[in-house]
């Protein structure tokens, strides 16, 4: 049999071993004084009575009560979410049950939305009215009423809880505290509400981007949702000018409506979106919002040789809204301060000999260590056939220069024939100086130096395996090297064998032609040919035998004229020879005339046929393009798109027509084809060609904001009352990487109205910063970050950006968010050992098929009362000497007569 009593301290038990020691003293005394016997018993009874009572008390001694009233606390929902006439259903129920209740029952009601408030203490009254009080129904926040219904409960009793909600909870863990011990002993049921009306639908969100250079296209995308089959408009805003309207046949689920605005004014922009559609419950989330900051135009540098390269490209940039500059090879900004005032740059058929080493690498650097952009349009000097194989820019690019393996094409067998007499000393540039090999005056380099440069470059294009050979002449031809693999010969080697050719002598160039056609008979190449490079001054001979020669052994020539002073003789041999005659009138173009020549033996470094480009993938540069409009091209440079950069467009041979990649910090984008009225005639007559270019270069546009300083701005209900507050977090790092501490950071927001409020941002940890804004309305926000040195005070690092505080979540459209409700309710009751209860059945909140929690009645007062009480009355019969009898007549003088 259980005993109605519970100790909560049952150590303190372990005072009631003194009572056996005062029992013991008091038979000792009682022994030792016979005449006080009866006093000192009833000393010993009542200290050992008293030392009982503190050491139960100590204990925590309580009186358990079996039985008790059941108790019901209702928790209403009257968040937006749930219809006037599902509120009114609710309040019906909560009436009709506690009209239903018993004699000992007991019913209290909480109403809840973003927060909880009582509108009914526990009581046993049967009847009930709602006072008015309504909380702020733009949240649900079912945790924190059942957290406030939970202290209602008394001690003992039967406890339930009755939650009539939709279960579209936007705030709180409801599951965590019904399955953590607060409801403990405490039942919970559910009567679920049902979800939001049939008809209904809502701007989810809009998206847009954070900023855009003035002049480009802003694209906007809408996420619309509605709960059914509608027709709707959507209408964008930039601010309160309405831009465009679709109208549309929504489906029931999600839409995505896509709008474009151009970016005219530089500034804030707030972009809004709106729906408007029949029957429509909610008119507060018909609308939703997003920002871009308009900044400064970007600038781009276009790197031409001649205006057929740059002018179409010019023209397309210019109406995109780009300020657009021009420079030829020679005057690109070496400087990083002066090439860092360009956001991107265009190299439009450009050859890597005019850019120089020196160019290439200001610009691997540009793009890699500056963030910025770098666009190569192809051309007859571009790519391979402009010299970038193993170069600084080929790095940079997402494409790479080879074409074609040796296994693809046939063996090569290559012989230079350079004149080196003494009219190859002379630049032809204002007189008749002669130079050593290597001077450079300010006449420029001697033709027979620039002759050199040009086979170093031209043999960097040929393939390990092919053969090569340079023999030169004045009155006798000196072999510089002979015939041989270019593997064993080396390109350093070559370099340091042409190294020492002076120009001097007569001319002879019969003799030197004729080792080199007897060199070439020997080879097992299947391609033989011989270039001669020379100015056309040379005693008289007889060549057609030696053509004819030739022409058996299958070995053809051709001729390149340096300087302006060649005679006929070159063209004839070339014309006879089978090759092909360049006439080089600038000395300067002698290295990119035979790169052409080698390009045209060693590799198809160019294609040139009719095609119509095909798409590889999606990209932002093909944005809003119909590219199943595209116009064909008529050729294009042969590279080989890299492993890790994405092929956008493709050839039918599969080769690369467009590519992209990041670089560094930066990105490159590769257009193979050329931008002029060569391959690409109806490109750049298509009505899309200035988007395109326009969104080719903006896609390796810089990042306009700070990459050491970044802010995020996350939405929350306001935790200092109604209304939403934004949690901002600032990480900053310097250029290497490693974060910025102790830096004085401050934040100001600034609305549509131009109000604006500073808020505290504190650091929390190494280069993060955070702060909270409250009592912020559905809106867009502009805001500025701002550091400072704290020694000097001087401006350290700039943000400009914005955030949205959108409407609140209780007016949010989901269909799994409708699904999620109601299991949600089903694990609420299955958590909180309950059931779901129907609202058509009220009197069931009030079903007695709970057991009472005992009540528990703490006795210490009592005891402690108790021992007070018998604390004098012991004093008393130690103290005083008197006899029972005597006692008794004492006390019987006292009492009054007749009492």
């Amino acid at each position: 049999m259980d005993l109605p009593f519970s100790i909560t301290e049952p150590r303190a038990l372990i005072l009631l071993l003194a009572v056996p020691p005062v029992v013991w003293l008091g038979v000792l005394t009682a022994r030792a004084r016979p005449r006080d016997r009866s006093r000192i018993a009833a000393s010993t009874v009542l200290r050992a009575l008293i030392l009982t009572f503190l050491a139960l008390a100590i204990a925590g001694t309580q009186f358990i009560a079996s039985g008790g009233p059941l108790n019901v606390v209702f928790l209403v929902d009257r968040s937006a979410s749930v219809s006037e006439a599902t509120r009114q259903a609710s309040f019906d129920y909560v009436r009709q049950a506690i009209e239903t209740m018993g004699e000992d029952d007991r019913a209290a009601v909480v109403l809840f939305g973003e927060n909880a408030i009582l509108d009914r203490a526990l009581n046993a009254d049967t009847s009930w009215e709602a006072t008015g009080q309504e909380p702020s129904a733009l949240a649900t926040d079912i945790a924190d009423a059942i957290q406030v219904g939970t202290a209602l409960f008394p001690e003992g009793g039967a406890k339930r809880l009755v939650l009539l909600s939709d279960g579209l909870q936007t705030v709180g863990e409801a599951r965590s505290i019904a399955a953590g011990e607060a409801l403990s002993g405490i039942q919970l049921s559910v009567v679920p509400l049902g979800g939001t009306a049939e008809n209904e639908v809502a701007v989810d969100r809009v998206v847009s981007p954070n900023s855009v250079p003035s002049g480009q296209q802003i694209p906007v995308r809408v996420l619309v949702k509605s709960n059914s089959a509608r027709a709707a408009a959507v209408t964008l805003f930039d601010g309160e000018t309405p831009v465009a309207t679709q109208d549309m046949q929504l489906k029931a689920g999600d839409n995505v409506v896509s709008f474009t605005t151009e970016a005219r004014e530089q500034g804030f922009h707030v972009l809004k979106a709106r729906v408007d559609s029949v029957d429509d419950r909610f008119s507060e989330n018909n609308e939703a919002l997003s920002f871009t900051i308009v900044k400064r135009p970007p600038t781009v540098l276009i790197v031409s040789g001649s205006d057929d390269d740059s002018l179409p490209l010019q023209n397309a940039l210019e109406a995109s809204g780009i300020d657009v500059e021009l420079v030829a090879p020679v005057a690109l900004p070496r400087e990083p301060k002066n090439i860092g005032n360009y956001d991107a740059i265009v190299l439009a058929n450009v050859s890597a000999e005019s850019l120089e080493v020196e160019g290439q690498a200001v610009l691997q650097s540009y793009v890699r260590d500056m963030g910025r952009g770098l666009i190569m349009i192809g051309g007859d000097l571009s790519y391979g056939a402009g010299g970038y194989t193993r170069s600084p820019i080929e790095e940079v690019l997402p494409v790479r220069m080879d074409v074609r393996t040796s296994e693809e094409r046939a063996s090569l067998a290559m012989t230079f024939v350079i004149d080196k007499s003494g009219s190859m000393g002379r630049c032809h540039c204002g007189g008749n100086q002669q130079f050593s090999p290597s001077m450079r005056t300010e006449f420029g380099e001697s033709k027979i130096e620039l002759v050199k440069r040009a086979i170093g470059k031209a043999t960097a294009l040929l393939n390990s395996s092919d053969q090569v050979g340079v023999v030169a002449f004045d009155e006798q031809p000196t072999w510089l090297a002979r015939l041989q693999p270019l593997a064993e010969l080396g390109e350093q080697r070559l370099e340091q064998l042409l190294q020492p050719v002076e120009a001097q002598g007569n001319t002879d160039m019969f003799a030197a032609l004729s080792q080199s056609v007897d060199s070439l008979k020997a080879s097992n190449a299947q391609l033989k040919h011989i270039v001669v490079l020379g100015d056309g001054w040379s005693k008289h001979a007889d060549y057609g035998p030696l053509l004819a020669e030739m022409s058996a052994s299958n070995i053809t020539l051709s001729t390149v004229g340096v300087g302006d002073g060649a005679d006929d003789l070159l063209l004839d041999l070339a014309t006879r020879g089978g090759g092909r005659f360049y006439e080089a009138n600038d000395v300067r173009d002698v290295p990119d005339v035979l790169l052409k020549e080698t390009i045209r033996l060693a590799g198809s470094y160019y294609v040139e046929e009719a095609f119509t480009p095909a798409v590889a993938r999606a990209s932002p540069i093909m944005s809003g393009i119909d590219t199943g409009a595209m116009p064909p091209l008529l050729g294009y440079n042969a590279t080989t798109v890299k492993p890790e950069a994405d092929l956008i467009l493709r050839s039918p041979r599969g080769d690369p027509l467009l590519a992209q990649w990041q670089y560094g910090l930066g990105r490159a984008v590769a257009w193979t084809s050329d931008a002029k009225g060569q391959w690409a005639a109806d490109w750049v007559t298509w009505p899309q060609f200035g988007r395109f270019v326009g969104q080719m270069v903006s896609w390796t546009l810089p990042r306009q904001d700070s990459i050491v300083l970044e802010a995020s701005f996350a939405a929350r209900p306001d935790s200092r009352g109604r209304g939403q507050e934004i949690a901002v977090r600032v990480d900053t790092v310097t250029a290497t990487g490693a974060p910025r501490n102790f830096l004085p950071t401050s934040l100001v927001i600034t609305d549509t109205a131009g109000i604006t409020t500073t808020v505290e941002v504190a650091p929390r940890s190494p280069g993060v910063y955070d702060g909270v804004a409250h009592g912020l309305s559905p809106g867009a926000y502009a805001a500025t970050v701002e550091q400072v040195d704290a020694e000097t005070g001087e401006l350290v690092e700039r943000l400009e950006t914005g955030f949205v505080v959108p409407y609140p979540s209780e007016y949010r459209l989901s269909e799994e968010s409708a699904v999620g409700a109601q299991a949600l309710m089903a694990d609420l009751a299955q958590l909180g050992g309950g059931k779901v209860l129907e609202i058509s059945q009220p009197a069931s909140a009030f079903s007695h098929d709970i057991s009472p929690e005992p009540r528990r009645l703490p006795l210490w007062p009592w005891l402690i009362l108790a021992a007070i009480l018998l604390f004098p009355l012991d004093v008393a019969v130690r103290r005083v000497s008197l006899s029972p009898r005597e006692l008794w007549r004492m006390l019987r003088g006292r009492v009054p007569e007749g009492g």
